[in-house]
């Protein structure tokens, strides 16, 4: 019946009862830990006597079994290994063919892996479960990182917004009937490509500014309340300052802010070359 404990660090540890007594490290807090015998499976004091009796060496129950379980590697190792990399090495060995030890001298020979590194338990299975665990880890980490802000994901949904929007008034205007140019449709129809599309870009530059400076508000409030007022009352003058000295954990709406001020400079570009701000006033 499989032995199940728990790690100081809150892990739930399942491991084969064949592995009471042996030590190995917690996957998720590399603590080297011992694993509890049950106490059905504590000796005896008759057992303890035989045990003294034979020098020390419990006599195995399972008789031939337990040597397949030894070749699989389901207990501790009893032979010599090597201190660096915990490879298997013969009785008298002076140089590990693994890594490269001198066991005597306790030098690195040049030409071997010096980073070799042993495997955290002899047991197969949970070898394999810690490296899982880790993989498992690293994925988790890229996929957060992979991960988009929600305030990203809706600055670009505005700005798509605004751009379908544009589109349809401008293929409105140019192929299709206008509306009346006393409304503000109308207007709008019969203003210059270019500064349709400057006004796009302008809302979409603004929508994303908005967003992350509210993103980095909402962290100085975590930290300080007089630090999020600052950054909420003062945009762009504090808030990105105070990002910057803060980078680790607002880099994402500081390069945000960047990305958006070239949306708005595109945007002033594309509006002047269309015909200035004159147009867009005359639509109010």
């Amino acid at each position: 019946m499989p032995i199940k404990f728990k790690c100081s660090c809150g892990h739930i540890l399942k491991v084969p009862d064949k592995l009471a007594g042996k030590s190995g490290k917690c996957p998720k807090c590399q603590k080297v830990l011992k694993v509890p015998v049950p106490k059905a499976k504590q000796p005896q004091p008759k057992q303890a006597a035989a045990v003294a009796a034979t020098g020390g060496t419990a006599p195995s129950p399972g008789g031939k079994l337990d040597s397949l379980f030894d070749e699989a590697g389901l207990v501790q190792k009893s032979g010599p290994v090597c201190p660096k990399c915990g490879a298997d090495i013969k009785p008298g060995t002076v140089v590990c063919t693994s890594c490269g030890f001198h066991l005597e001298t306790g030098e690195q020979i040049s030409g071997f892996n010096v980073n070799v590194e042993g495997p955290e338990f002899d047991n197969l299975y949970l070898q394999e479960a810690a490296d899982n665990m880790r993989r498992d880890s690293r994925m988790d980490d890229r996929r957060s990182k992979a991960a988009m802000p929600w305030w990203v994901l809706m600055s670009f949904l505005i700005g798509a917004i605004t751009l379908c929007a544009a589109g349809v008034v401008i293929v409105d205007g140019r192929f299709g009937t206008p509306a009346d140019e006393t409304t503000f449709i109308g207007k709008v129809q019969r203003l210059p490509v270019f500064v349709v599309l400057g006004m796009t870009a302008g809302i979409t530059g603004i929508a994303i500014t908005a967003f992350a400076h509210l993103s980095i508000c909402f962290f100085a409030f975590t930290r300080h309340v007089g630090q999020g007022l600052a950054c909420l009352f003062l945009p762009l003058i504090f808030s990105v300052v105070y990002g910057i000295m803060h980078w680790t954990d607002n880099k994402a709406p500081v390069k945000a802010i960047i990305m958006a001020l070239i949306f708005i400079g595109l945007g002033i570009a594309m509006i002047v070359k269309g015909g200035g701000f004159g147009e867009i006033q005359a639509i109010f």
